[in-house]
């Protein structure tokens, strides 16, 4: 875009990857200043080992050049993926899912990723341990006043929404009543640890912990998932359970068990690596096991404000399957730094907002749909595969087909015309 231009000042609310992500791509830009802020004491992602196709490594690209060694630094590694049937008559059986099998993805641990996001990133525009009580708007067109606990202020042209699941810019965006900016319950709990290399060999056995053979394994059960991620014998080894919750379950932040019931919500499992799993989960807590509850976003009629948009899990719930959440996030970032990047003016915020919404939204809520459908899947409540392994496997294969569908040129593209056309016909008003 042609003339010069503003400096425009933007806020990132979130410290997780799509947030860093989308942080590095606007240092690019000399006329937008930046800062991120974390409410946690340190930017940090302890979460599930990350998953980044060979798309998602592009796009990594395309936010920065200077990205392209980003994944060696991390200490990412190649990985295959196998299901396998946890429960019924074909336990331990197999999926055939061929083309997730080969080793074109990588897995990466969360924190070195984002540690390599955040490299060189002045340590002014890293805000860590800020917590923001609320968000207001100037007026129409006239920016976005962030209020923080302790009782200053400071003030923005953009704001980003990148806070997470119970974040609060999705209400600034939304509205306090709009159907969609409450999340709700699956009905799914989850408990994940780590832990080093011997201790899972010690109870899980040497099949599954090949330290030449970095592999994703998952088993499918009758209403319960585990996931074993070994990226080799130097790393800690992540493993998270997965269970739905029975019918006189409370809805809440955890489902909590003792380590006796936790066991007998896997009682069916018969094979010795999952059993091992289970046990090295109850040896791990003497009391109570919490069951971190799942909860995912109803979809939102838009992510975007004349002045604010959301991204990640702030704008929807891309459920955690084969990275799909990194990899919707890194288009977000990038298609979103892009239109940041041809702003001249402030009057221009509105028409690049639109376009990333226009753009985005639908990609990543058809990605949300594809997931939860995948993740029925895994958790053998679709009712026409169950755990037939023959049948599981084209279903999985269709979902991810669709999810990892990532046509990063054609997005920017479309946005960039999208943008354009929304300019054009302020300026004939």
């Amino acid at each position: 875009m042609s003339g010069p231009q503003s400096t425009i000042r933007v806020a990132i609310i979130g410290g997780g990857i799509g947030a860093a992500a989308l942080l590095r791509a606007l240092l690019r830009y000399s006329h937008i200043a930046a800062d991120i802020y974390e409410s946690r004491p340190a930017f940090k992602d302890e979460g599930h080992i990350i998953t980044l196709s060979s798309a998602a490594e592009d796009i990594l690209h395309k936010l920065d050049p200077s990205l392209d060694d980003c994944l060696n630094r991390a200490e990412a590694v190649y990985t295959a993926t196998e299901f396998r049937i946890a429960t019924g008559p074909y336990a331990g059986q197999l999926v055939d899912s061929a083309s997730m099998q080969d080793y074109r993805d990588k897995m990466v641990d969360p924190q070195k990723l984002l540690d390599e996001l955040l490299r060189g990133t002045p340590p002014r525009m890293m805000h860590a341990n800020t917590r923001i009580s609320s968000i207001t708007e100037v007026s129409p067109g006239g920016g976005v006043v962030l209020n923080f606990v302790g009782g200053s202020q400071k003030k923005y042209d953009i704001v980003i929404g990148a806070d997470g699941v119970h974040g609060s810019t999705r209400e600034f965006v939304l509205g306090p009543d709009d159907p969609a900016l409450r999340p709700q319950y699956t009905g799914v709990w989850r408990v994940p640890i780590k832990v080093p290399y011997a201790k899972a060999l010690e109870f899980m056995g040497p099949e599954f912990l090949d330290p030449n053979r970095p592999c994703q394994t998952s088993w499918i059960g009758d209403g319960l998932f585990l996931h074993l991620d070994f990226m080799g014998a130097e790393k800690d080894v992540h493993i998270s359970a997965y269970a739905t919750n029975r019918g006189d379950s409370i809805e809440g932040w955890a489902s909590l068990l003792t380590p006796e019931e936790f066991g007998a919500v896997f009682a069916g499992v018969p094979l010795p690596v999952c059993r091992g799993m289970i046990n090295l989960i109850k040896s791990m807590y003497t009391v109570q096991i919490a069951g971190i509850s799942y909860i995912q976003h109803k979809p939102a009629r838009t992510y975007v404000s004349k002045n604010a948009a959301l991204i990640d899990d702030a704008a929807h719930s891309v459920v955690l399957v084969q990275g799909a959440n990194a990899l919707i996030a890194l288009e977000e970032a990038h298609i979103l730094s892009l239109l940041l990047g041809r702003i001249s003016s402030r009057a221009a915020i509105p028409a690049a907002l639109q376009a990333f919404d226009h753009v985005c939204r639908p990609r990543a809520e058809l990605a949300a749909r594809h997931t939860v459908q995948f993740g029925l899947v895994t958790i053998g409540k679709n009712q026409e595969t169950g755990l037939d392994p023959y049948l599981v496997g084209p279903r999985l294969q269709y979902h991810w087909s669709v999810i990892k569908e990532s046509d990063i040129e054609a997005h920017q593209t479309e946005a960039i015309r999208f943008m354009d056309q929304v300019l054009m016909q302020q300026s004939c008003r």
